[in-house]
């Protein structure tokens, strides 16, 4: 066990894997910004706890290993304003490129300085970043806001283990997008199905309102292995391997997916009063 025992994220991704090794199974990701608990140090590889409870092997390169109380302390006393990257890129004074910051890395922002966790400075080129403090403002914990949110996932590549906009499996899409609006679910989707109040959505749906999750089992089993944002009755909006990106379906349809997604309905979740 590292005596640090916490770590922050200095890379803009870093990939969560399942063993020590770069070829291993990409599990997650943790982004810039992230405090991480340090498990296990093992040569080049450090084993950590995400907070979402998710844990997995990173890299050394990509973290920054700290005391517990600088870790959690950094967003705060970086100088600046917490904020949010929505997919931004930073530039020094020269206009040269010093990162690319993907959807929900965390950055501090003092003037039109935005301040990483290393320590590099530069301003804001592309994209935008979200005031964490006045976030609730822009993005409330509300059904049509999380849903608007939501759609501009649209085409969003579908990546196993991946929670951003460059590429996102279906619990990851689901949990970004709702964490923007104040809500931390868990990363799984069998973990997501035991969040919220359960919703007897009755025949084909009718019941479901934009905003709930949808859930749906396995083809061999009942464990929960996929979810979906509901756009009300059998609509969803979801990341789906065999779409290959964020899209719309309707388990109404007469597609292969649409059948088989339809017949594996394990339940339906609300997380709004």
């Amino acid at each position: 066990m590292a005596e640090t025992g916490h770590a922050l994220v200095r890379a803009a991704l870093a990939p969560l894997r399942s063993e020590p090794d770069v070829r291993a199974e990409q599990a997650s990701q943790e982004l810039l910004g992230a405090v991480l608990r340090v498990l296990d140090r093992r040569g080049e590889w450090a084993r950590v706890e995400g907070e979402d409870g998710y844990d997995g092997w990173v890299q050394e390169g990509g973290l920054i290993f700290c005391p517990a109380q600088v870790a959690e302390a950094w967003w705060d006393d970086a100088g600046g304003r917490p904020a949010v990257a929505l997919d931004a890129t930073l530039a020094d004074e020269a206009g040269r490129v010093i990162a690319r910051l993907p959807w929900g890395a965390r950055v501090a922002v003092a003037g039109g300085t935005v301040r990483l966790p290393d320590g590099r400075e530069g301003q804001l080129n592309e994209g935008r970043l979200v005031d964490w403090g006045e976030r609730a403002r822009d993005f409330p914990a509300e059904a049509p806001a999380v849903v608007a949110t939501a759609w501009e996932w649209l085409g969003v590549p579908y990546l196993w283990g991946g929670r951003t906009r460059w590429g996102a499996d279906c619990s990851g899409f689901v949990q970004a997008v709702y964490r923007l609006h104040g809500f931390v679910l868990p990363r799984d989707s069998h973990q997501q199905a035991e969040i919220g109040a359960q919703v007897d959505a009755g025949p084909g749906l009718g019941a479901s309102r934009p905003g709930d999750l949808v859930f749906f089992r396995g083809r061999d089993s009942d464990r929960v292995v996929h979810v979906a944002l509901s756009l009300g009755g059998t609509e969803i909006l979801h990341a789906a391997e065999p779409n290959g990106e964020v899209k719309p379906d309707d388990l109404a349809g007469g597609s292969g997916l649409q059948r088989s997604l339809a017949g594996r309905v394990a339940g339906v979740r609300r997380l709004f009063g």
